[in-house]
């Protein structure tokens, strides 16, 4: 019985609830039923006013009879939905009448960067097909071929020719990579943006290290740039053809003499 009671009453908070949080709609509602019977009404009786006959007199009798009932139906519902709001509701428990806690949405969830690869590690893979992508240069109008970067073949070692600046392993305001963000995840053409203008500013140049490489460092523009770059356009690569995965970006900045002078290491992940 006492079961039976709890329900019960649950079932009753929860219509109360209903009601108080849709009044307006029910309010407009009603008021049209009320609106469109009314007319009803008076029409009905305008028919038995002018009736002659017994068929006008039943028809008319009976359009008057269902608005009647119409009325009397909407006008308790308006009387009904106003003492809920006038009387009901301030007895009912708060936490009722407190709108839902809102799902979260999983697709805005932050997701957790890839553990980045191990180069040393994956050394003795055997040889991947060359790496070939197509590329756009700071200050040309269309992509431009170059020429094909062979895994397993390492970057040229730069040999100072002057007194060996300290060079920095990381992202500065002088060299940076902007676009992609680091732990971001790319696909197809890849488009990056950031700065490359260090001091005495020789050239920069784009590598990737990642599954499609063998854990080798690879040119992603084929060559090197020779004008610096600030806030801008560093170049792009068709990455279409590349097996999906975690890839570390390096951006290597040497001076006029041929100076490493810094590098910024990045890493995006590669969902084709």
């Amino acid at each position: 019985g006492f079961l039976f009671t709890d329900v019960k009453f649950l079932t009753m908070n929860n219509f109360y609830v209903f009601i108080i949080h849709n009044d307006v709609w029910i309010y407009i509602l009603a008021g049209l039923g009320l609106v469109w019977y009314i007319s009803e009404f008076l029409r009905g009786q305008r028919i038995l006013q002018r009736a002659v006959f017994g068929l006008e007199r039943e028809t008319g009798s009976r359009i008057r009879n269902t608005a009647v009932i119409f009325i009397i139906l909407f006008t308790g519902i308006i009387g009904s939905v106003i003492y809920v709001n006038n009387q009901i509701a301030p007895a009912l428990p708060q936490e009722l009448l407190r709108p839902p806690t809102p799902t979260p949405n999983i697709f805005q969830t932050p997701l957790a960067s890839p553990s980045p690869i191990n180069p040393v590690a994956v050394e003795d893979l055997p040889p991947q097909p060359a790496v070939v992508a197509t590329i756009t240069l700071p200050g040309n109008a269309a992509p431009l071929p170059f020429e094909t970067a062979v895994p397993g073949q390492p970057t040229p070692t730069y040999t100072p020719s002057g007194p060996t600046p300290t060079p920095f392993i990381a992202c500065t305001t002088n060299l940076n990579i902007q676009e992609p963000r680091d732990g971001a995840f790319v696909s197809g053409v890849l488009a990056f943006n950031g700065t490359a203008d260090t001091p005495n500013f020789g050239h920069y140049s784009l590598e990737a290290n990642g599954p499609q490489t063998s854990g080798q460092w690879a040119s992603l523009l084929g060559r090197t740039i020779t004008q610096p770059v600030r806030d801008g356009f560093l170049g792009n690569v068709n990455l279409s053809q590349w097996g999906n995965g975690p890839y570390l970006i390096r951006l290597t900045a040497v001076d006029a003499n041929g100076n490493l002078t810094g590098q910024c290491v990045i890493q995006v992940t590669l969902n084709n």
